[in-house]
């Protein structure tokens, strides 16, 4: 068997499999299925204080941005409505803290 050095290794992703915990933060998708930079971004807002995770936050969802990726937000929470994921109560407050009618 030749050594390939782009081939996984089996012992260190069966570990990683075990070590890889559910997402901690709600509606964000598999890390397994991210690209690398995806996963470079989603990692790092993982390790910020829950203060500063607050501020990227805040800047993230201004009103210019969520106008602009409106249908895109309405459609994520439409869909997760659909599958009970969220109740109608939490779709109603999500849209309200949005801003959105």
């Amino acid at each position: 068997m030749k050594w390939n050095p782009f081939g996984k290794n089996k012992q260190s992703s069966d570990s990683a499999s075990d070590a890889v915990a559910p997402s901690s933060v709600p509606g964000m998708p598999d890390p397994s299925k991210m690209g690398m930079l995806e996963r470079i971004a989603y990692n790092r807002f993982l390790k910020m204080s829950p203060a500063e995770r607050e501020k990227v936050m805040k800047k993230a969802l201004t009103p210019k941005n969520v106008e602009k990726h409106k249908d895109e937000i309405l459609a994520s929470l439409e869909a997760m409505r659909k599958s009970r994921q969220i109740s109608d109560d939490q779709y109603r407050l999500a849209k309200a803290k949005f801003g959105l009618k």
